[in-house]
């Protein structure tokens, strides 16, 4: 199973997710990876540089490592927010042609996405801020109207293009199975079950009310949201015997 990052914030707050996600596959009998994107965690290159292409690369190449090092033939490709959608465009190219791609609350529109990084980040502010110490002509905004950073990740002017082209409802991947869990509704997620929905290799899991691992309140507790650990490995008992 290799395991691919969200961005930001939600990658250091998934951290112990994936590692808790890991340990239940490894007990299960599945070989699991998680990897850095490049400029992002451990990884080499330059934050300012980060591009969606260079990700994909980098998707491609770590289900290359994986098949080497575990013997499979093909993996299973899961992605939580930001890194879901990655694994999709990928799969969707052609290039990563899973056995099996798990989407966790995958960023449907990549303009919304921003909206929201930037709304955010926004509210961050005003809260470290105070009212008194507020100023809204200190928002950083782009001449798009693009944030140019989300709760201390700096997001580039190029990256930030590129994430708002970004639309999930206009790809299809290329996977012999589809799993798609989501913890609340949105638009966008609605649009994207009208794409996905009606194939019969597509499952959609819904897990509403379960933790809530990425609000406000969960900042700095690693919260782990073990249903939806639990209904992932049993996804992939079902599906990869």
């Amino acid at each position: 199973m290799l395991l691919c990052n969200p961005f930001g914030e939600e990658a250091a707050r998934a951290h112990r997710i994936y590692r808790v996600l890991a340990t239940a596959l490894e007990r299960a009998g599945y070989a699991s990876l998680r990897f850095d994107l490049s400029g992002t965690g451990d990884s080499a290159g330059d934050s300012e540089l980060c591009t969606i292409e260079q990700w994909l690369v980098d998707l491609t190449r770590a289900a290359a490592e994986l098949r080497a090092v575990s013997g499979a033939p093909r993996v299973a490709v899961l992605g939580l927010r930001l890194g879901g959608t990655l694994a999709a465009l990928a799969a969707a190219r052609g290039e990563l042609r899973p056995r099996h791609l798990l989407l966790w609350d995958p960023v449907v529109s990549g303009a919304a996405y921003l909206r929201e990084l930037s709304e955010q980040h926004r509210h961050y502010l005003r809260e470290e801020m105070g009212e008194a110490g507020w100023d809204e002509s200190s928002w950083r905004l782009t001449p798009e109207g693009f944030p140019r950073e989300a709760l201390g990740t700096p997001i580039s002017a190029s990256l930030a293009a590129q994430l708002a082209a970004i639309d999930l409802t206009a790809v299809t991947p290329t996977a012999e199975l589809t799993t798609v869990v989501n913890t609340g509704r949105s638009a966008e997620l609605d649009k994207l079950a009208q794409h996905l929905g009606s194939r019969p290799t597509t499952r959609w899991i819904s897990m509403a009310g379960s933790a809530a691992w990425n609000s406000d309140a969960a900042l700095n507790a690693a919260t782990v949201p073990m249903d939806i650990v639990q209904a992932l490995v049993s996804r992939i008992e079902e599906t990869i015997p």
